[in-house]
């Protein structure tokens, strides 16, 4: 892999900082994470998402759609980047609905938010607002509200 010195693509994209992770301090080009991601979409309950790829989902989890390949091509990510939202991200251990207010509540279970949920809430909302393989809460956050339930 090509080893790029500044501040990664997503830093820009994001406004977070860059910076190493699990000894990796080399930025490489988006295009060319493929790491074998079987077993982390299997512990997000994300198996049937077999064919996708690192990259699709590192794009996925920060909100990146619809580029070309060529803009695609010249993409770079640092480690903490893409081991934050590749296969060493974690689920947010309470609820991230932009319409839940309220007392934070844990949420838990095997039914979470797939890239299609993803892409109808970045439509819904106007931005991303919550990351693929994330719980899909199954009551609202703040009962005084008469908020659907997802």
């Amino acid at each position: 892999m090509a080893a790029i010195a500044s501040n990664c693509s997503l830093h820009e994209i994001l406004q977070t900082p860059c910076g190493s992770s699990r000894n990796e301090k080399s930025h490489v080009l988006l295009s060319e994470c493929n790491s074998d991601i079987s077993a982390h979409l299997s512990s997000c309950h994300l198996s049937k998402c077999g064919d996708v790829t690192e990259a699709e989902l590192i794009m996925a989890r920060a909100g990146i759609r619809g580029l070309s390949e060529s803009q695609l091509a010249g993409m770079t990510i640092c480690p903490k980047h893409r081991h934050s939202l590749g296969r060493f991200w974690r689920a947010p251990k309470s609820c991230p609905h932009p319409g839940h207010t309220g007392k934070t509540v844990s949420v838990s279970g095997r039914h979470v938010i797939n890239f299609q949920m993803t892409e109808e809430i970045s439509v819904l909302f106007g931005k991303i607002t919550t990351a693929v393989g994330s719980r899909k809460y199954l009551f609202p956050c703040d009962f005084d509200e008469k908020i659907p339930h997802c």
